[in-house]
């Protein structure tokens, strides 16, 4: 796989010796809207805070505080990936109520998302990366700060034809994180 849109540090990392990383599906604008259109509608029912547009993606990997001189390594990394996307049909709604943070998920997992998901895992373990132990449980993150969090429900599917993969840099500020990303790579 070939990296895509590969931005310099951004301006906020430049003095930083670190940046907090992690690996992601990003969906297109159209797909994007829907979440975003959906979560407005989750954080009024749950009187939480809904995400905005551009925080919405699918976590492959949270890598945490890296070192800004292991960049060309994860990139790397991203490029020996197999560019294999998959159709996702989120169709559940839930919360976790102990965090207040409601998410939407798949039902089904496409074994090609799992595939993907393992691979990276192996290979960010190959590079002395050890990933949290928890089961990979897809989703996206709709609402934060839920006061009333929404039960566990079916859902009308939104369908996200995945096709693009990024190494994500998030800078934590008072406001919410700010999501730089460092790199791209295209899933077919």
């Amino acid at each position: 796989m070939n990296t895509t849109d590969i931005q310099a540090v951004p301006a906020g990392l430049n003095t930083a010796t670190t940046v907090r990383a992690f690996y992601a599906l990003v969906p297109d604008d159209a797909i994007r809207m829907q979440f975003v259109t959906l979560a407005r509608d989750v954080a009024r029912r749950s009187r939480g805070r809904a995400i905005i547009g551009d925080h919405v993606h699918l976590t492959l990997a949270f890598l945490g505080d890296v070192a800004i001189s292991m960049l060309p390594s994860l990139r790397k990394i991203g490029d020996g990936l197999p560019p294999v996307g998959s159709v996702l049909d989120f169709d559940v709604l839930g919360a976790w109520r102990a965090s207040g943070v409601a998410w939407i998920a798949p039902s089904v997992v496409p074994q090609a998302l799992l595939d993907l998901h393992a691979t990276l895992r192996d290979a960010l373990a190959g590079a002395g990366i050890v990933l949290d132990a928890r089961p990979f449980r897809p989703h996206i993150t709709l609402a934060r700060r839920c006061v009333q969090p929404h039960p566990r429900a079916q859902c009308a599917p939104i369908r996200w034809p995945v096709k693009r993969l990024s190494l994500v840099g998030s800078e934590l500020r008072p406001e919410g994180p700010v999501y730089s990303e460092l790199a791209t790579w295209e899933l077919t």
